[in-house]
């Protein structure tokens, strides 16, 4: 045991954890540390108290990311590993951070008097909703596949309970059971992609063939020589399948609409939003990082895939009625904007839209995303309904004169995400566009441009129900009473969503 014990420990030495190296994920340590602390409070504070759990939630949140924002070593401008190389941080993987951060906080906002009125722990919720933020922020820090699986699974077991959460609701729990199984395939398709690349460079000679700066060396050296093996491509492909089920790009979309139509509303927000970000930064992360080697195979393959996401989204959006049906299929044509981002970002290397790189753009695109998703779920929430799954074009007439604050918070949420100008929806689409004229990617272009004329089509049949139909004749018009923290939340984004984008452009 002597002699064994004498070879690990020079080993460990080497790949144990430094103080500096916990320091760098010091906010998801915070955001993870949080979450036990609701999970006590719901344990051990009378029942009367337990409303100080959303609030203790929303004020960590905000903490951290006010701690996010600010220097420090969690804060890098240049990569930098950690953990022996499972972790690599950067200036985009700080600003996903937010992305996540402002998901989870906005979340919490939508939730409480959602579970509220439905009898619903808002304390479970609360735990499970920072678990997986927690999962999300330490995801698109990964620099090896053992980091990037863990992370993702966990957040994946966390989603789970998140959309079925209503016990009561069948729906709901139809919901839960057909992305357990849609989520279960694509982690079965991840894996084997993962082993396959794993054995593939590991038997070329890779030392450690599950590490993203290895791989990335190793891939270059068989792209160069024309040696890079069939089974490592297929390992690839089935990685690039695995993680295009977490972004919703076709064709391994099919689960979004159902799956988004029976989770609860702040569910299928944090779902659009948060879970869509990790699969889009997560793929940015893999295609410009260990893949990029194989830019021209992947190039014409992810293109392909934008374009047909971009038509399957926004074509589907528009043969439905249902709200959140369409804004789920919405949301994958919004997918195929960061496909089509990504694509450029590998036929230029480097290529800028008015002066911001790909990454700055995809993570402006997602925070823009976030904003006019979370105004228009606001409506939707505040909206009193006996099913939470139905949510009918129809049931959103009058609601102008029941609430003007509802009626411009959904204006100022559905311009954003239809792109109109000047909102910060057009901005970050603008971005988008000017990479692809950038990179002289026509087609895709064009496919963007007409995705962005049929949206507006349907998200404007959206909008037209709630300003412009008349109600029936002599319908009684109920006010909507909404509390001040609801109307304060409305005023803030409606401000972010015109203001943000205009920020962005004075900066350049």
């Amino acid at each position: 045991m002597i002699p064994f014990l004498a070879d690990i420990d020079p080993l460990f030495k080497v790949l144990a954890p430094r103080s500096a190296d916990w320091l760098t994920i010091l906010p998801e340590i915070a955001v993870a540390g949080l979450s036990l602390l609701c999970l006590l409070q719901a344990m051990f504070l009378p029942k009367a108290l337990r409303l100080l759990i959303p609030v203790t939630a929303r004020t960590g949140l905000i903490l951290v990311a006010i701690m996010a924002l600010t220097s420090g070593p969690w804060m890098q401008s240049a990569d930098l590993t950690s953990f022996a190389g499972l972790l690599r941080q950067n200036l985009p993987t700080d600003g996903v951070r937010l992305v996540f951060l402002l998901s989870a906080l906005l979340t919490s906002f939508l939730a409480e008097g959602f579970l509220r009125d439905r009898d619903a722990a808002i304390a479970d919720y609360h735990h499970v909703l920072l678990v997986v933020t927690a999962a999300f922020m330490l995801l698109t820090q990964a620099n090896h596949f053992v980091t990037f699986f863990l992370s993702l699974e966990t957040a994946a077991v966390g989603l789970y309970v998140l959309v079925g959460y209503l016990r009561r609701s069948e729906a709901s729990l139809e919901a839960g059971v057909k992305f357990l199984v849609t989520g279960g395939l694509s982690s079965a398709l991840l894996l084997m992609g993962i082993v396959l690349v794993y054995g593939a460079l590991g038997s070329a000679g890779v030392a450690d063939s599950l590490n993203f700066t290895q791989i990335g060396k190793a891939l270059a050296a068989q792209s160069a020589a024309g040696t890079v093996s069939p089974l490592t491509l297929t390992g690839i492909a089935l990685i690039l399948g695995g993680v295009a089920f977490k972004l919703g790009a076709f064709p391994f979309h099919a689960w979004i609409p159902d799956v988004y139509q029976g989770a609860p509303t702040p569910t299928t927000a944090f779902l659009g939003t948060a879970s869509k970000a990790a699969g889009a930064f997560t793929l940015l992360l893999l295609a410009t990082g260990p893949f990029a080697p194989l830019a021209t195979k992947l190039a014409p393959l992810l293109a392909g895939g934008a374009v047909l996401t971009l038509l399957a989204g926004n074509l589907g959006a528009l043969a439905t009625t249902d709200v959140k049906r369409t804004l789920a299929l919405s949301g994958v044509a919004h997918a195929g904007f960061i496909l089509a981002a990504v694509t450029a970002a590998l036929v230029v290397p480097g290529v800028e839209a008015f002066g911001y790189d790909v990454e700055q753009v995809v993570v402006f695109y997602l925070l823009a995303y976030v904003v006019g998703t979370f105004l228009t779920a606001q409506a939707l929430v505040a909206l009193p309904a006996l099913e939470d799954h139905r949510r009918p074009q129809l049931a959103l007439r009058g609601l102008l004169r029941r609430s003007p604050l509802l009626g411009g918070a959904l204006g100022f949420g559905i311009g954003s995400l239809a792109g109109i100008p000047p909102s910060v929806g057009f901005i970050a689409k603008l971005l988008v566009l000017a990479l692809l004229v950038s990179a002289k990617l026509w087609w895709v272009l064009g496919a963007a441009l007409l995705g962005v004329a049929i949206g507006i089509h349907y998200y404007f049949s959206i909008l037209r129900e709630a300003v412009v139909r008349p109600t029936e004749d002599g319908e009684e018009i109920v006010a909507l009473e909404l509390p001040f923290g609801t109307r304060a939340l409305v005023f803030v984004l409606a401000a972010a969503s015109i203001l943000g984008g205009l920020f962005v452009l004075a900066g350049r």
